[in-house]
């Protein structure tokens, strides 16, 4: 896996969901949010677009600086 990919899997929180996560893709490919940042996502902790930290859910603010976040590296 190349260093840039591995540099952006640590920023993505492993309980982030979107409709990207649930479609067939290369056997081993990691969960990168695609497409729009403002895609329809939840958080799998809530169930909802809203975390346990009372944040909204999305591919750009459910990074490193959130209390819940967890990297799917970790």
């Amino acid at each position: 896996m190349a260093d840039s990919t591995l540099s952006l899997l640590k920023k993505v929180c492993k309980y982030h969901r979107s409709k990207q996560y649930y479609v067939a893709n290369q056997a081993g490919e990691a969960y990168l949010p695609g497409g729009s940042p403002e895609q329809d996502c939840w958080c799998l902790l809530t169930q909802g677009p809203v975390g346990p930290d009372d944040k909204f859910v999305s591919a750009r603010e459910c990074g490193p600086g959130r209390e819940c976040f967890k990297s799917q590296l970790a």
